[in-house]
């Protein structure tokens, strides 16, 4: 038999998941580490570099508005326009440019004439000339990227026109200097390198990179025993040979992602190991849990107890057992509660009064003999307090039973909230009860006196009004002279007290005198 319910095959099957589960763990492990980490530094760096040339788009767009704003003085159109046809210098201009637009953040200032001749920035001759070839007819408003004598620059140009009449054209620059690299670089750390003939000629890390060969294999490079994932930033409207832009993100970076899929390796191995303990756990519910639940109740069984056995719903063969075996025991635990039920109630009638909830005189009978044997060995005394109620009779006649009924029970609840936890009390018959414990007759005759009054306050409503009721007390010590006939000689003595009690006008207490050779 290798049926899917067996434990061999739930054995091979949970060793078969616990396997599988841990290959998938290492293996997740291993290219989540590689992939994932790799992957996401170069989303990353591409990321950063397209944040950089959308930086830098919007760098050229406000240095052509800044352009645009000299071109559109009206006050330095008219200068310029006055200097060409006066054919004059440019001085005034430049005073003009000074006063109007000095403020300008920018790094060189270039206009020219129609005729190439400079009114501004004559000593910019290299960008003078890079201007003189757009310096032609009417060029469109526009910028680009230009390698200079004052290094690399980013020039937006616009043509100046004094109504219809073109009259040159203005530039201004912002250098691509390492104050800029700086600044780019914060849109997403990293670094950042300008390479110029396969070498860095300017970098946002120190002057020690400056000079070292720079030739990516793919989007990866060692520079300085350090690893950098690389990406190149294009210099957009350059047509002309430029150094490259290169944004680089190290090791160091990488270093903390890597730590950060760590712990995600980390919690992935913590979580293996819940899987390998809920397997060793059901390994063991499965296996050694049945047996031992089994013996247990067996154990229990053949010491005479029946414990409770819940079924289970498993369909193998411990189940069955263990389902066959509860249904036996729930029978016999019935059956042996059946028993205890009605041995307790036998019991409780034998020995209880059903009214008062007291003894009956049945069990003074019974137990007064074990009391009188410790009371002899311990050498004390065994005191009673014999106790009738006062007309007892003339309730039941005048209210009925069912009212006497209930001042017996009232005068139950006063009686025993005046006795002591020690104190044994019997109902004898009818109205007179008995209070049963160790002590002497001074005690005695307290406690007595104590049930009195408690009685004496006792106050049971009826349709016919409030019942009250009081209580007539004998007090009588066991004597060693009474011998076997204990309870019947201090009863005597107890009833001949309680019946001088009455004599005297009842409500009281009366204490019995003990035997002249006691």
């Amino acid at each position: 038999m290798f049926g899917l319910h067996t434990y061999r095959a739930r054995l091979v099957i949970y060793v078969g998941l616990l396997l599988a589960f841990l290959l998938g763990v290492l293996s997740f492990s291993y290219y989540s580490s590689r992939g994932v980490i790799r992957g996401e530094a170069e989303r990353n760096v591409a990321r950063v570099a397209q944040q950089i040339e959308g930086q830098m788009a919007r760098e050229a767009r406000d240095l052509l508005e800044r352009v645009k704003m000299v071109r559109d003085n009206s006050s330095l159109v008219e200068y310029i326009h006055v200097v060409l046809w006066l054919g004059t210098d440019g001085g005034a201009v430049r005073e003009l440019y000074q006063r109007q637009f000095g403020w300008l953040p920018v790094h060189r200032v270039v206009l020219l004439a129609p005729d190439g001749r400079p009114l501004l920035g004559g000593e910019h001759a290299d960008l003078a000339a890079r201007l003189s070839a757009l310096n032609r007819g009417d060029p469109p408003d526009g910028h680009f990227y230009f390698r200079g004598a004052r290094g690399l620059e980013l020039v937006a140009y616009a043509t100046v026109r004094y109504r219809s009449q073109v009259l040159g054209i203005a530039a201004i620059t912002r250098a691509i200097d390492r104050a800029w690299l700086l600044a780019a670089r914060e849109a997403g750390g990293g670094q950042l390198f300008l390479v110029e003939d396969g070498r860095i000629a300017l970098g946002t890390g120190d002057a020690s990179f400056t000079g070292l060969g720079f030739a990516p294999a793919g989007n990866a490079i060692t520079l300085r025993d350090e690893g950098y994932l690389v990406r190149p930033i294009a210099f957009a409207a350059s047509p002309a040979a430029l150094p490259t832009l290169w944004f680089g993100l190290s090791d160091a970076e990488l270093l903390r992602q890597l730590t950060e899929q760590r712990n995600v390796i980390l919690g992935l191995a913590i979580a293996g190991s819940l899987g390998i303990l809920l397997v060793g756990f059901m390994l063991l519910r499965n296996f050694s849990a049945p047996l031992t639940r089994l013996v247990g109740v067996m154990q229990a069984v053949s010491e005479g107890r029946f414990p409770e056995v819940g079924e289970t719903s498993a369909r193998d063969e411990f189940g069955y057992l263990l389902n066959r075996f509860s249904a036996m025991v729930a029978s016999l635990r019935e059956k042996q509660e059946e028993i205890r039920r009605v041995h307790t109630q036998l019991a409780e009638q034998a020995t209880t009064d059903a009214l008062t909830g007291f003894y009956n005189r049945r069990y003074l009978y019974e137990l007064y003999p074990k009391l009188w044997s410790e009371a002899l060995r311990s050498d004390q005394h065994l005191v009673v307090l014999l106790i009738d109620l006062d007309l007892f009779k003339q309730i039941n006649d005048r209210h009925g039973h069912m009212a006497g009924d209930e001042v017996l029970r009232h005068f139950a609840r006063a009686l025993r909230d005046s006795c002591r936890v020690s104190d044994f009390v019997f109902r004898m018959g009818g109205e007179e009860f008995l209070v049963l414990n160790h002590g002497d007759l001074d005690g005695a005759q307290v406690q007595a006196e104590k049930i009195r009054a408690a009685v004496e306050r006792v106050a049971v409503t009826h349709e016919k009004g409030s019942i009250r009721v009081t209580a007539s007390i004998g007090v009588a010590r066991a004597e060693r002279v009474d011998g076997l006939n204990s309870l019947s000689a201090v009863l005597r003595r107890a009833d001949t007290a309680l019946y001088a009690a009455k004599q005297a006008g009842r409500n009281r207490v009366a204490v019995a005198e003990a035997p002249a050779c006691a």
